[in-house]
């Protein structure tokens, strides 16, 4: 296939569309997407591929993770700046995959694995962090299990919806979950990667206040898991 070469930016900046930045989580509107495209503009100047920027972002998902674990007590603002750099990646992998023609599956599912690298790692190192060094007087293991807990009830509410979708059991609950406008995905949009997760993890982390982030993560995301559940469940029984 022919590469198309983008003249300018102006012309690499429209390749977003209207409807994709106005379905962007609000932090990722008001902050990460305007910082993505003066940065993807230079990456794809250079000729860097939308995997390899994904690949990037993994690479340091997994450094995070490992300060977290084996860091010190005062490591988790350099982990939230890793990480908010993670979330800006996730914007500038889709601006150049847009450029460069790579939004076929394959890139996709690069892009999926970055997402879900950090949902299942982030947590759990986050909780180790915690149990490390502000650990539970009465229940030492405490912070480790709501990691685990977060992780796991994560990835449990993404793969459930995302197995329904794939279904294609009913075509128009699907387009009323998986609509832009859909209070989940916006909820989801919001508490996600490019939404608040890392600027409040950046907060908590200077403010002392990690455990109150993780609470109300594993507070989220068990809840959103059990009544996406429900409803889902419903959903196909009742057809």
């Amino acid at each position: 296939m022919k590469t198309v070469v983008l003249k300018d930016y102006a012309e690499f900046k429209a390749l977003l569309g209207e409807a994709k930045q106005n379905s962007d989580p609000i932090f990722c509107r008001l902050i990460f997407r305007p910082l993505s495209f003066p940065t993807g503009w230079i990456v794809y100047k250079f000729g860097i591929k939308a995997n390899s920027i994904s690949l990037i972002s993994i690479l340091f998902t997994l450094i995070s993770s490992c300060v977290l674990v084996l860091g010190s007590m005062n490591d988790a603002v350099f982990v939230s700046l890793l990480m908010l750099t993670v979330s800006l990646l996730d914007c500038i992998d889709g601006n150049i995959a847009r450029a460069r023609h790579e939004t076929g599956p394959g890139g996709e599912w690069m892009d999926a694995l970055g997402g879900y690298t950090v949902y299942a790692l982030i947590p759990l190192a986050l909780g180790i962090h915690i149990y490390l060094h502000y650990p539970n007087t009465y229940w030492p293991e405490l912070w480790i299990i709501v990691g685990a807990l977060t992780s796991v009830s994560n990835l449990f509410l993404r793969l459930i919806y995302q197995k329904f979708l794939s279904a294609k059991i009913d075509e128009h609950s699907q387009k009323n979950i998986k609509g832009s406008d859909s209070l989940f995905s916006k909820f989801s949009g919001e508490m996600g990667l490019v939404g608040w997760m890392m600027p409040s993890l950046l907060i908590a982390s200077v403010m002392n206040m990690l455990e109150i982030y993780l609470a109300l993560y594993c507070f989220f995301y068990m809840t959103s898991a059990v009544i996406v559940t429900y409803v889902l469940a419903r959903k196909v029984t009742s057809i």
